[in-house]
């Protein structure tokens, strides 16, 4: 009851007599005496002076009066953010992702998400594909996005859709390849490469290798924008995703160099969720939009 005669005793204050903040709290005007008198007794001070129909504040009212009022105001916050979470289309979702979709994907899937539902605020953490699963099992996301599928218990991992390497360069040094590139020309033409040890480089070099395909790479570099830049300058070839690629492409500062026996290599995107399926409304409907997004079912846990 304490709250109450918090919040009882601020519509005094702000209304200015006790019949006002009857009116405004759908109370009786014993009621609000009765909330007064207790929260004085409890409090042991005398907070407002009757004069006639209006009070006034005695100097320790001033002082309980500024707490409840930021009490007051703290509760009702409260309340709204705790309705946000039960509306799909207000409250707060977090959401992980690798670097390269992050940069790449995630952009343009968010504006459309965002307008159509501007209340929501959505919060992205992107790291590794490991720590993006360790952040949603330790429910520190909402959901995450990955370049390869996740095998784990607690998870369901629903594909979205497949990223193909392509093999780029600048128009000028497409200019000096043969006409007809083969993988052997490919493996004399110098190459930019990703960082040696990482998830992409070691899952590309088995793939690679596995088609008996070596490569001279010349330089090496930890993400995808630095590579792309360097061979849109000219300096070597790159073994990209396409995602990380397709504005290039689109603006012409690189081009894609056909390779008449080189493999198809491609990397699936794949949303994860926490099997217990406890999102939050607003959550839940960023997974079906994403799903819907690239034409596939919903997630699992959401059916």
């Amino acid at each position: 009851m304490l709250l109450q005669h918090l919040i009882t005793f601020c519509k005094v204050v702000e209304t200015g007599n006790f019949t006002r903040a009857a009116e405004v709290l759908h109370l009786s005007q014993p009621s609000v005496t009765k909330h007064i008198s207790s929260l004085e007794h409890h409090l042991g001070v005398v907070l407002l002076d009757r004069d006639g129909k209006r009070v006034h504040l005695t100097p320790a009212g001033e002082l309980v009066y500024d707490y409840a009022r930021r009490i007051a105001q703290q509760v009702a916050e409260c309340q709204a953010a705790v309705q946000a979470l039960r509306d799909p289309r207000a409250g707060m979702v977090t959401i992980g992702c690798v670097h390269t979709i992050g940069l790449y994907v995630l952009p343009d899937l968010l504006l459309a998400f965002a307008r159509e539902y501007p209340q929501v605020r959505l919060i992205v953490k992107t790291s590794r594909m490991q720590e993006t699963l360790r952040l949603l099992l330790q429910h520190e996301i909402d959901l995450g996005l990955v370049t390869a599928p996740v095998t784990h218990e607690r998870v369901a991992c629903t594909p979205l859709y497949e990223d193909p390497v392509l093999v780029v360069g600048s128009p000028r040094l497409r200019s000096q390849l043969p006409p007809e590139m083969t993988a052997a020309d490919l493996a004399r033409v110098p190459v930019i490469g990703f960082q040696r040890g990482t998830r992409y480089r070691s899952f590309l070099d088995s793939e690679l290798e596995k088609r008996g395909i070596h490569l001279t790479v010349v330089m090496e570099f930890d993400s995808h924008e630095a590579v792309r830049t360097m061979a849109a300058l000219g300096l070597g070839l790159a073994l990209a995703p396409a995602s990380t690629v397709r504005r290039d492409l689109a603006e012409g500062t690189l081009v894609e160099v056909p390779v008449r026996d080189f493999p198809r290599i491609s990397r699936t995107t794949c949303l994860i969720l926490r099997r217990d399926g406890r999102l939050p409304p607003a959550a839940a409907n960023l997974a079906r939009f994403i799903a819907r997004h690239f034409g596939v079912p919903a997630p699992e846990p959401l059916g």
